[in-house]
């Protein structure tokens, strides 16, 4: 179902926003392609009927100084994520980046609020053999937002997701 995440999208927005003010990153959204079909209603400037054109993307793309990203922003309203929310054409354009040398994730809002971004490369085995993750093992798999800045919320999952990389060479 689309849209069940859009305020946990808006919340990774705004935490891209804050790291491109910090200069730390530049990012652009990726919206699904639609094709216009009709007039949307009289009384809404501006709408008009739409399908869907294929299927989407992710989320977003962030250059920074060291790496190009390629994210998803997911959230989980359960116990347990299901890896299966990762689509299949979603993992195929993870793995395609990945193999020009980008570095692919999900920013990911358990139930307990806690925020996670996780490296494809340690999300891919799992979500292969239709796996899922709950919060007694997400540590396993996700790194933990940081606070970057005392008075404001912890915005800051790059700075896990270079460490992680910069260890992993």
């Amino acid at each position: 179902m689309a849209g069940r995440g859009l305020k946990w999208e808006r919340v990774c927005e705004n935490s891209r926003d804050r790291l491109h003010q910090d200069g730390s990153l530049f990012w652009m959204p990726f919206a699904p392609q639609v094709l216009k079909v009709g007039k949307g209603l009289s009384t809404k400037k501006g709408s008009f009927l739409a399908i869907w054109k294929g299927k989407a993307p992710p989320d977003w793309c962030a250059i920074t100084k060291q790496m190009f990203i390629l994210g998803d922003d997911k959230d989980c309203k359960g116990d347990v994520w299901w890896t299966g929310n990762v689509k299949p054409h979603q993992a195929k354009h993870f793995d395609r980046f990945e193999e020009h040398g980008g570095k692919s994730c999900v920013l990911l809002r358990m139930k307990d609020r806690s925020r996670w971004v996780l490296p494809w490369k340690l999300l891919r085995p799992i979500w292969v053999n239709g796996g899922s993750i709950s919060l007694d093992n997400i540590e396993k798999y996700g790194l933990k937002w940081k606070h970057k800045c005392v008075g404001e919320p912890n915005y800051d999952w790059l700075s896990p997701l270079q460490e992680f990389y910069n260890a992993s060479q």
